[in-house]
């Protein structure tokens, strides 16, 4: 935990002071925060490599915009390979035997290559790259499209010539190519397991299914095929009899991104969530070489239990003691309407969570002690928060002009097209409105942040009018009694705002959010978020992973 050293001292010295027992002055300094949780150092893992030049264990991380550079005996990082040499939002990686290292950016489309000599460049194939590999002799190169589009492509291992399209049909994720000179690949959504010719790849030929949702394909050196169960969190020896009998070689709670094997058989596993490598020796011995906790913290939202409820991307973790989750949730990429679909942004609705989730564009009402999800919204045109007001759930949406449908704020229950409109540009008169991120409310009144414009916008009867301007990137927000909380993660701190006079004043500094967004993503990121309690302050700090309480008294508030 960190605490100024005087604080430390004044509580040793003093507990039963005046001073030990009022309220502490504001503002906060970052270091007086207590952290709720474990801090992971990566940020998301996804697809990761053993290089056969040195060894080591190459993650990719889409949120982290970087390939970290692990030991494969430890897990230290020893290296992190970010824009400064070619790489950006990174979702799957490959490495030849001289060191060249490919990937593929899921956000952007793009191909990236980054050579031993420094050297990088870039192919843009499409929105959803996602799986990459070689041919064994590594003169062929081939990717995929998932989720945002979708697709079989072989491409110029120079990335020079223009990539071609040999399968506009398949959904298919990590792969690798066999002992017989064939690509076996997962499809994803139905978790079959495809053999696939990419001399004549129309008519793929399904082989087993893991039972679940698919993310990977792998061989060892022995020739033996290995899964992954993404949703169940599963590795499993594949069984191709016909008979399905596959053997599970890692049963973890959280999901499963990726899997990879070293020269010698060992087995490296991307337990994405929550930043865990964990090292499966050919002999069986299992060990975790990467501390897991919060790798992408978003919403912060405390229910009447006193449990501090954290959205971290494909996570939702909450913690009543400690600063290990007691209760957690994953996104396991089930249908609609049946589980959870990950989180960005959070707010305490009673005993139930109103989740907001950018990535999958859900907005979502779930009891989390049960993980009962009551509300299921799918249809609004790109989520960035979501809240209660006046009895209504309020969301935020960046809009889209393919569908003419306006940046706004909405209420969220209702058919599309149909939805009442709160706030959009047509109400801010000569003022823009571009990026509304944070969402409050006093119960009378609403208030929308735009992170773009720094303008907190108070929204009633129809009317908006500005509350505060020239803030700077506005983000999650929270009444605190006669004031507005605001991250204000332009200037690293949390902003109080008087709700009757729009004065501002330092709440919480010293902040870090710092962390590299990447291209194609959110402009802010994670929401970093903000809950409050009679006697504590909750407040995200994406730049170190972390979710700090800063205590408003001494020893009471009584």
């Amino acid at each position: 935990m960190r605490y100024r050293i005087v604080v430390a001292v004044v509580l040793l010295m003093g507990l039963a002071s005046p001073v030990a027992a009022g309220t502490r002055p504001e503002p906060h300094d970052a270091r007086q925060g207590l952290e709720v949780a474990r801090a992971a150092q990566t940020n998301g893992l996804n697809g990761l490599y053993v290089s056969p030049v040195d060894g080591n264990v190459y993650v990719a991380s889409v949120g982290g915009d970087e390939i970290t550079v692990h030991d494969p005996s430890s897990g230290r990082i020893v290296d992190r390979i970010g824009p400064e040499r070619g790489v950006g939002g990174p979702d799957d990686v490959f490495i030849t035997n001289d060191g060249t290292i490919y990937w593929t950016e899921i956000l952007t489309g793009r191909v990236g290559m980054l050579k031993p000599d420094g050297t990088f460049k870039h192919q843009m194939v499409g929105p959803g790259v996602n799986p990459i590999t070689m041919s064994d002799d590594e003169s062929r190169l081939f990717v995929n499209r998932l989720f945002l589009g979708q697709g079989l492509y072989e491409l110029d291992p120079e990335l020079e010539a223009e990539p071609v399209l040999l399968n506009g049909d398949l959904t298919i994720n990590s792969f690798d190519f066999g002992p017989d000179g064939l690509l076996y690949a997962p499809s994803f959504f139905t978790g079959d397991v495809l053999r696939i010719d990419v001399d004549n790849p129309t008519t793929p030929e399904v082989l087993t299914n893991v039972g679940g949702v698919s993310s990977a394909v792998k061989f060892n050196s022995r020739g033996e095929a290995f899964g992954v169960d993404i949703g169940n969190g599963l590795v499993l020896r594949l069984d191709f009899s016909g008979a399905d009998a596959h053997a599970v070689v890692l049963d973890t709670e959280g999901t499963i991104d990726n899997i990879a094997f070293a020269a010698d058989d060992t087995l490296f596993v991307a337990v994405g969530a929550d930043n865990e490598i964990i090292r499966i020796k050919p002999n069986g011995r299992t060990r975790t070489l990467t501390k897991g906790g919060l790798g992408l913290p978003g919403g912060v939202a405390v229910t009447p239990d006193g449990t501090v409820w954290i959205a971290d991307l494909f996570a939702l973790q909450g913690y009543a003691r400690g600063k290990q989750p007691t209760t957690s949730h994953y996104d396991r990429f089930l249908p609609p309407g049946t589980g959870f679909a990950g989180a960005t942004t959070l707010f305490a609705d009673g005993e139930n969570l109103i989740i907001g989730s950018g990535f999958t564009n859900a907005v979502q009402v779930m009891n989390p002690a049960t993980g009962e999800v009551f509300v299921d919204i799918r249809d609004l045109a790109g989520v960035t928060n979501a809240i209660r007001h006046e009895g209504d759930i309020v969301a935020t949406q960046l809009g889209s002009a393919e569908f003419g449908i306006p940046t706004s704020v909405v209420k969220a229950e209702g058919a599309p097209g149909e939805r009442e409109v709160l706030l959009d540009g047509s109400m801010t008169g000569e003022l823009p409105f571009f990026v509304p991120a944070g969402l409050a409310t006093s119960g009378d009144t609403l208030y929308v942040g735009d992170w773009a414009t720094g303008i907190v916008w108070a929204v009633s009867e129809g009317t908006a009018v500005p509350l505060a301007t020239g803030l700077s990137g506005l983000e999650g927000m929270v009444v605190d009694g006669d004031r507005l909380l605001v991250v204000e993660t332009g200037i690293q701190q949390v902003t109080a705002i008087d709700l009757a006079t729009g004065a501002t004043s330092a709440v919480i500094v010293g902040l870090d959010y710092s962390d590299s967004v990447p291209e194609g993503f959110f402009p802010y990121g994670q929401l970093s978020s903000l809950d409050v309690t009679d006697r504590s302050i909750f407040v995200t700090d994406d730049g170190l992973n972390e979710v700090y309480e800063f205590r408003r008294c001494w020893r009471s508030c009584g």
